[in-house]
């Protein structure tokens, strides 16, 4: 008999984001039946069209509850009653949903932390369910609630961020799930040290800890066009980064390289362009200006799935602005992209600390530029030119 998992992920597929589907990879392939009490966010086109041909998305009965950003509020910090409304009532209709019906096994995801909220509140009414809880980020002591550029930001800014944490990044929501949850997965050894390290009897919850790392599907066309890219050779060569810079993706050494390169070479834009897409901050765009860095780094808007899966294969080399942290310690964030970029088999100019997982990795393959100082930065530079 197909055993039942009730699966409490925040979004879901066909929506965009890192979380959504890391849920339906590690899931599609497990002989369950699953029912899915989502929150509703944007159709993506291209992801859309593979779950068409995907047949194990009919494991999946998925039900939403509200829109993402009526739960979610972090972009939107005037809702937040809204916002703690329906959070309130996410957990209770979880628990709803499975005092209906006989499941067998439960899987909450953060982030959204709340997912873990809903966990708990059904592992108390039902101690025996076996509840697996996904970590893809920090929650406790994020490095990213301690940003010191905060300070520089206006208070508006500091008010809605603060709320914004309260809301995705609350302590609560990984506290309640690493005492409680019968299975802890993470996505990389840095990760998990790291969370345990946070809780004075964190060595206690390690035996129930295991590391299902980031991956794709084969199947999958989108996947398929990244291992069967052609090469490219443009003139200048282009460089790409797809995905948010903020917080800690600081940019700044990157930029003052990227300044001295042209500073000893005005022609630098007929050899090489490095192209932003997505969101990036209000102080890096003035600093491309005052830098006169317009015709090296052309930042665009945020593109669907599909289409940067296109911009990937026809870029020469593919870019990756990893967490910074300014201390010695774990450095626990692995961006989601760096599977699409192991799959493209592209050079790939990683700024990342030696402290990182996408450090430890880019540095075992060949091919890869590493680093994340100013001179670093310079020198892989000019080294993937000549590639």
């Amino acid at each position: 008999m197909t055993k039942k998992m009730l699966v409490i992920p925040g979004g879901f597929v066909p929506y965009n984001d890192t979380v959504t589907l890391l849920v339906y990879k590690r899931l599609r392939s497990l002989d369950y039946d699953f029912d899915v009490l989502a929150l509703k966010g944007k159709t993506d086109i291209g992801i859309a069209k593979e779950l068409e041909k995907d047949i194990n998305v009919r494991k999946f009965n998925i039900s939403y509850l509200c829109d993402y950003d009526d739960c979610i509020a972090i972009q939107h910090p005037l809702k937040l009653l809204k916002s703690l409304y329906y959070m309130n009532k996410y957990i209770k209709e979880a628990v709803k949903m499975f005092d209906k019906n006989n499941y067998d096994e439960l899987y909450t995801s953060s982030v959204p932390g709340i997912t873990h909220l809903c966990g708990y509140a059904i592992k108390k009414k039902y101690p025996n369910v076996k509840w697996h809880a996904s970590f893809s980020d920090p929650i406790k002591n994020s490095p990213y609630k301690k940003d010191p550029d905060l300070k520089k930001r206006n208070i508006f800014y500091r008010i809605a961020f603060t709320i914004g944490a309260f809301i995705y990044m609350n302590s609560l929501y990984e506290e309640v799930a690493i005492k409680n949850a019968d299975d802890l997965i993470f996505i990389c050894e840095e990760q998990k040290n790291f969370t345990l390290k946070q809780y004075d009897d964190g060595e206690a919850y390690r035996s129930k800890c295991k590391i299902e790392p980031l991956t794709y599907i084969p199947d999958w066309q989108m996947y398929k066009d990244l291992m069967n890219a052609p090469e490219v050779h443009n003139l200048p060569k282009q460089a790409v980064h797809l995905g948010r810079l903020y917080g800690l993706r600081k940019i700044d050494s990157f930029l003052l390289a990227l300044k001295e390169l042209k500073e000893n070479d005005p022609l630098l834009s007929n050899k090489i362009i490095f192209h932003q897409y997505s969101e990036i901050q209000p102080y890096d765009l003035k600093k491309v200006k005052e830098f006169n860095l317009t015709d090296v780094f052309v930042v665009h808007s945020k593109v669907s799935y599909s289409e940067s899966i296109k911009i990937m294969r026809e870029a020469d080399i593919l870019v990756l602005f990893d967490t910074l942290l300014e201390n010695e310690g774990i450095q626990p964030y692995l961006p989601s992209k760096i599977v699409e970029y192991q799959l493209l088999r592209k050079p790939i100019l990683g700024i990342c600390g030696e402290n990182s997982p996408s450090y430890r990795i880019l540095s075992e393959e060949d091919g890869n530029y590493v680093g994340c100082t100013k001179n670093k930065i310079i020198e892989n530079i000019l080294n993937l030119i000549k590639v």
